[in-house]
């Protein structure tokens, strides 16, 4: 090969080498920074082919698309001291790219900053409500709290925190096994409760029927004595009547009555004098 050729060929590479370092593409989801020496010299946020001086400049891109990351699942303590563990996720976008490459460098320490802001305003307006308040009160309205605080703290950052949720909130394992065994016992104390005025009304059931009973029976055997004392009254009136109308008639029945009980059965042996009273009948 030619001296001529080899030095062409040389100088051809260090053109294609030269070329290459001083094309870039920008994508249509990024935005470049172009640094010089290490200082930044412009952005660029318009896709396409671009031009860097080569060896000389760098260039640094940066995601201009709204970032979504998942926080670890973290305990906080509410203000009525219970402990609530919650997992987020957090909506971010880089706004100012000069800022964020001076406050962070690269995503993934912005990452952990931006953790650090959404949990220490987590932590602060959690630590001011009560659990109820957060399991069922206004959650919009202390999630709009969290949000506008984290973007303050992440506004130095180039950052701008769109969006903070929370996807879940449990109570810790020990927690839930407290609450339950509560739970647990306000239920048993309720239902003997409820069994014990079940049975002060039984008791008062009971006691008014026994009441009622003894009632009805002194009444009843009042009603019967009266009854009964009418009826005796009324059989010594027939009585007297009759012993006033005849009395040898009347001694005839009861003589005849008298005989009836004292010589009833099959086998009945009586040994009486014939002059006896009760024989009187017999000697007529």
């Amino acid at each position: 090969m030619k001296p001529i050729q080899t030095i062409g060929l040389i100088g051809l590479a260090i053109a294609v080498v030269i070329g290459m370092n001083s094309l870039f593409i920008v994508k249509e989801t990024n935005q470049a920074m172009v640094l010089t020496l290490g200082k930044v010299d412009r952005l660029i946020s318009e896709p396409g082919l671009k031009l860097k001086v080569p060896f000389i400049q760098n260039i640094v891109m940066f995601d201009k698309r709204i970032l979504e990351t998942d926080a670890t699942p973290t305990e906080y303590v509410t203000k009525d001291k219970k402990r609530l563990l919650v997992d987020s996720f957090t909506r971010w976008q880089i706004v100012n790219a000069r800022k964020f490459y001076e406050a962070v460098r690269n995503e993934s320490a912005a990452l952990e900053r931006i953790n650090i802001i959404v949990n220490s305003a987590m932590r602060s307006y959690l630590g001011r409500e009560e659990l109820v308040e957060i399991v069922s009160g206004d959650r919009a309205k202390l999630m709009r709290s969290i949000l506008e605080n984290a973007r303050v703290q992440a506004e130095p950052l180039g950052v701008e925190i769109v969006d903070v949720r929370i996807k879940r909130s449990d109570l810790p394992e020990e927690n839930s096994r407290a609450i339950y065994q509560r739970m647990r016992a306000e239920r048993e104390k309720e239902s003997k409760e409820i069994r014990a005025q079940g049975e002060e009304e039984a008791q008062k059931i009971r006691a008014d029927a026994n009441k009622q009973r003894t009632i009805l029976l002194a009444e009843a055997k009042r009603d019967s004595e009266k009854l009964r004392g009418e009826g005796d009254a009324l059989s010594i009136k027939i009585t007297g009547a009759a012993f006033n109308k005849d009395p040898e008639f009347y001694s005839f029945m009861r003589s005849l009555d008298a005989y009836r009980e004292g010589l009833s059965g099959d086998k009945t042996y009586m040994v009486l004098d014939s002059d006896m009273s009760f024989f009187k009948q017999f000697s007529k």
